[in-house]
């Protein structure tokens, strides 16, 4: 018993001892290495230019929604936050902008920009209303990477960020504004209303995926929802799909009736009622389909169908076996044939060259081509 308790304990040695080394062996030649590798834009983030904006405020701790569609304009959210929107677009109407003015004097923030811009385009009622007015040059500016340096008010901090050199403010507003740079081409200006704010951008290309990251675009972002808890992004004030908005609104509907016409579809496909056996399933053999024929061929036209024929084989052997008859005419050809065969000249032509006639002539016909053949072979006759 003492003997085999050392066995085992010998054992467990042995293999602690093994694998430790293994372990030691692995952990002295083998590290950890982090390695980053770039792949190609996802669906989402192609279909969502703000997702990278979305995820910077979402590890910042607020609750953060990105969606499309003018939903948020013409109806603003229950709750205090802030409403990112890329463009304003459409003109709203007078009713739904005095929501969305409303909203903010709540408490809400709303961080818009106009968009690109359109010649002959009147100017956005919003801005309008606050006495902005968004101007553009044609001129290609040599500085156009840039950032340009802004301070937020009550905070002291520059901010360098991207803005498009080509785009700045005219503003000519009775309220009182926060204007950066604070020089004669703004690109940002906040006014405060009621509770809330609004802050109007000249662009917001550089909250891209692609440029977020760049200068101090990130941090502009998150200075503007320092104080609050919830974002909002609209990345897009485009109308989505009807079939877009049936599977947001009806999911179960479409569902439903996707899975209706799938059944219907394979419903189709089968068969209705018992099975259809055709009269003659088998197939016939010679015999059936030699007689089959010869009836049609009596109840349509029985000299043409059986007479003619017989009237050529019999004539075709004579005249092959006795070539001579090729220069005779048919009188003389029955006449000849008369002599050899014991029927009249009379019986012949009627069997070879007559017309059509009544049933018993049809029989009689026959049986003189069938006497014929006969007198052609006579080896062919029974004994």
């Amino acid at each position: 018993m003492t003997s085999n308790r050392v066995a085992v304990a010998a054992v467990l040695l042995l293999l602690l001892f093994i694998f430790g080394s293994v372990g030691y062996w692995f952990w002295a030649n083998f590290e950890q290495e982090i390695k980053e590798v770039r792949s190609d834009m996802s669906v989402e983030a192609r279909r969502n230019p703000w997702l990278a904006a979305e995820r910077l405020l979402d590890r910042l701790g607020m609750q953060v929604e990105s969606r499309s569609g003018r939903h948020y304009l013409t109806t603003p959210p229950d709750e205090i936050g802030v409403l990112f929107v890329k463009d304003l677009g459409a003109p709203l109407p007078q009713a739904r902008q005095t929501d969305l003015l409303k909203w903010v004097e709540s408490g809400g923030h709303l961080v818009v920009s106009p968009g690109r811009l359109i010649d002959d385009e009147t100017n956005h009622p919003l801005l309008e209303y606050f006495g902005i007015e968004l101007s553009s040059t044609d001129i290609e500016s040599d500085d156009e990477e840039d950032a340009r340096v802004i301070a937020l008010p009550g905070n002291d901090e520059e901010l360098a960020v991207e803005f498009d050199p080509d785009r700045w403010f005219l503003v000519e507003s009775d309220y009182e504004y926060w204007e950066a740079p604070a020089d004669d081409f703004p690109n940002l200006l906040i006014f405060s209303w009621g509770e809330g704010w609004i802050t109007f951008l000249t662009d917001n290309r550089y909250w891209d995926n692609s440029r977020i990251g760049d200068s101090d675009n990130a941090l502009l972002l998150a200075r503007l929802t320092a104080d609050y808890d919830k974002a909002w992004l609209l990345y897009s004030t485009q109308m989505p799909s009807l079939l877009r908005l049936l599977w947001q609104w009806a999911p179960y509907l479409i569902a439903s009736i996707s899975v209706l016409i799938i059944l219907m579809l394979w419903r189709m496909t089968e068969r209705i009622g018992p099975r259809r056996f055709l009269a003659y399933s088998q197939r016939r053999n010679l015999l059936e389909h030699l007689k089959a024929a010869s009836e049609y061929a009596w109840r349509t036209d029985p000299a043409t169908g059986l007479l003619e024929g017989a009237r050529r084989q019999v004539e075709k052997r004579w005249l092959a076996s006795h070539p001579l008859l090729l220069r005779l005419e048919p009188p003389a050809r029955c006449q000849w044939l008369a002599e050899r065969t014991g029927l009249t000249p009379q019986s012949i032509e009627q069997a070879l060259y007559g017309r059509e006639g009544e049933s018993g002539q049809l029989i009689k016909t026959t049986v003189n081509l069938q006497r014929l053949l006969s007198a052609l072979h006579p080896q062919t006759k029974k004994r």
